[in-house]
This record gives C-alpha cells, structure tokens and sequence, in this order.
C-alpha cells in the first residue's frame, strides 16, 4: 500500500511536493514473498519511506544472528535491491521488533525500514520504545526533521577538562570492591558500574566542540552501533573460537554498510554538484594511483597479505570455553598500587584513547588526584587472569 503526501509549499524546505511511504506486508510463499523486491523499492527522485513486516532474516539488521542458505537467499535479493537503488536501513542493528508470545520463538527483527536519498538527509531518529499495542511487533516510531533543525554531534575538547571540580570528588572516591563470586556477568557488571563512576565525571565537566563538516559526513547511527557489534563480537572471537562464524557475519556486515553508506552519500553529492563544486568531483572520481605491496601467493590486497603472513607464522590455536566462575590462581600475589602508577606513568599522551575515548593524559590526572581510583580495576585480573 502506498500514501502520497502532498504539498504546495514543498516538503522539508526542499523542491520536492511529493512524499511517498510504502507500507508493506510481505507474506512467505515457499521460497518467495508475497511481494517482490521489484514492487516494494522503486526508484524514484522524490522522498520515499519504505516500512512493514517483510518476514525476512538479514545480517544488516540481526548481525549476531545465525543464518541459514535459506534466509540468506531469501533477505538477499531484497537487500541488493534496495542497495542497487540507493535506500538505506533506518533500523538500529540488533534492535528487536517482533516478540513472540510463544516459548519455542525467539525474538526477530522483522519490521524493517528503508529510506532512499532524497529522504534520507531528513532521517532524525527511529525507535520501537511506544506503548505495547497487544501485537508481538514491537510499534515503530519515525522521526522526519529539517537537517538546518539538527543538533550536530559533538566531540570532546579533551585539552580543555576543567580539573578543579574533578579532583575534590576524585579524592573522595571509593569504589565498591570486587564481587566475591566472579562470573563473567558480575564482573563485567562491577567493572562497568565502577568505570562509568570515573567516565561520567570527567565527560561531564570537559568541553564540548563541534566536529568538521567533512569528518566522514557518510557516517550514521547505524554505522556505530555496527562497528560497536563488530568489535564486540571480535573480541568474544579472540577468546572463543566458536564466535568465529558470527565475527565473520559482523565484519562482513559492517564493511557492506560502510560501502552502502559512502555510495549512498557520493550519490547525493553528485545530484548537487554546482559550477564551484565539479572539479572536486571530478578529483574524488580520478582517484589516485593504487599502492603498491608485495605479491603473496593466494593475496591480493594488504589485509590478504597481513592475514596470510599472521597465518603462516603464528597460527591460532583453539581455545578452551570460558569458565563459569572463575578460579584464582595461587602463589600470584595481587598487583600493587606502586605497579599500576608505574605503567600509568610510562602510558604516552599521543597514544590512541581506548573504549571510551579518553585519553591517556587525562587518565594521568585522575590518577594523580586519587591514586586508589584504578588499583579496584586490577584486583579481580591479576588472580584469575581475567579482565573484563
């Protein structure tokens, strides 16, 4: 079904007098749907929302879920054709839409959402938080707004941490001890809560920038809760081999959107090139010459040549599953305060931040206000071998 929306005064302060939305439910029939990628994403120059239950399984919305030949099959050909006409997911991945009353169901997302380039700068936000309406699918809310009315994101002026009001209350800071059972849950748990203590106050008192108009103005929402997935799963990978097929997917998953997403917007900066703006064009489309790296058997690009240098020297050896609670070991005496101020002080300023974005001279700060704020943290790594 679709409903045009018309309006002489044009829509969203654009040329356009015409918005569409498809709302769509798409009924499986074998190895089919009731309704083909064809009819439910057309190409058009006007806004166009597409919206509905389309009963399909694909790694761009679920990427920690399994997924067979089947419904890879099936979700393909709808994906490649909404890429092939430049609509782009609204969904947050892993973000559940549909909850089965039933035991023997697992949650899915099956309400997915796609908005092409012309509707696509007016995105704003999409949430499944509304009132149950008594359905197992979760109701879906669309946020449309004029990207002039956008709030920007903004970053961090980490030079600028205002320290007076941090280092009285990092004085007096006393993190909560260790849990004494220590299963993966509870430790992750503690060390969360008990790291959010430090983080929130050190974001909450440093100033805000607003980021560069041509730092990645392809990325998305989508994007960061992907790449956060991704390295989420690859980390789960690195301690147990059976995540491997889902690192895989979650990798694969997040460079597909990336590409999508750097088309999608190359696209857009074509349709409004001007007299100042085409030889930028015309430089980003030549390109520059490609690098050169030495030729591996089997190995084409620099990942291929990394991977195949890594596999060659050091092969990775299975790893057992993880503990339900773990052990301590013995005769491993804990990490004293004098060892974490030792390898805080070696830690270089002009170091990549980890996680959470801060960076080293800030955490040198903190450290030197209360020198009891991170021995907590090694307490429950150094005797179990464990961090979180």
């Amino acid at each position: 079904m679709a409903v045009n929306f018309h309006s002489p005064e044009r829509l969203f302060n654009t040329s356009h007098n015409l918005f569409r939305l498809y709302s769509a439910y798409s009924i499986p029939n074998g190895h089919t749907r009731s309704i083909s990628p064809v009819d439910l994403f057309p190409q058009h120059d006007f806004p166009t929302l597409v919206l509905g239950d389309h009963n399909i399984h694909h790694s761009a919305s679920d990427p920690t879920r399994l997924l067979s030949g089947y419904d890879q099959f099936i979700s393909s050909t709808y994906f490649d054709r909404a890429s092939a006409h430049l609509f782009s997911l609204l969904n947050t991945p892993r973000v559940y839409t549909r909850f089965p009353f039933t035991s023997n169901h697992r949650p899915a997302v099956l309400d997915l959402s796609f908005a092409n380039t012309a509707l696509l700068p007016y995105f704003s936000s999409w949430n499944p938080s509304l009132p149950p309406t008594g359905s197992y699918h979760a109701a879906l809310s669309i946020i449309l707004s004029t990207p002039l009315l956008k709030p920007l994101p903004r970053g961090l002026k980490w030079k600028f941490t205002d320290s007076d009001p941090i280092s009285p209350v990092l004085t007096d800071l006393t993190l909560a001890a260790p849990p004494a059972l220590l299963t993966p849950n509870s430790l992750n748990l503690w060390f969360d809560n008990s790291l959010a203590k430090i983080t929130h106050l050190i974001t909450s008192n440093t100033l805000t920038k607003y980021p560069s108009s041509y730092s990645r103005p392809w990325w998305t929402p989508q994007l960061t809760e992907l790449r956060r997935i991704h390295h989420h799963v690859t980390h789960l990978m690195r301690k147990n081999q059976s995540w491997l097929v889902l690192a895989r997917a979650a990798r694969n998953t997040y460079s597909k959107a990336i590409q999508t997403a750097k088309r999608v917007h190359w696209s857009q900066f074509l349709a409004n090139v001007d007299s100042r703006s085409v030889w930028d064009a015309r430089r980003i489309a030549a390109g520059r010459a490609p690098d050169r790296f030495p030729t591996l058997e089997n190995a084409s690009s620099p990942i291929d040549i990394n991977n195949t240098l890594l596999q060659h020297f050091f092969p990775p050896r299975p790893s057992p599953p993880p503990p339900l609670i773990f052990t301590a070991f013995k005769d491993v005496p804990p990490v004293s305060p004098a060892q974490v101020s030792s390898t805080l002080r070696k830690s270089s300023n002009t170091s990549a931040p980890g996680p959470s974005g801060i960076p080293y001279s800030i955490w040198q700060q903190v450290h030197k206000a209360n020198e009891r704020s991170f021995h907590p943290f090694s307490l429950p790594s150094s005797p179990t071998g464990t961090t979180p």
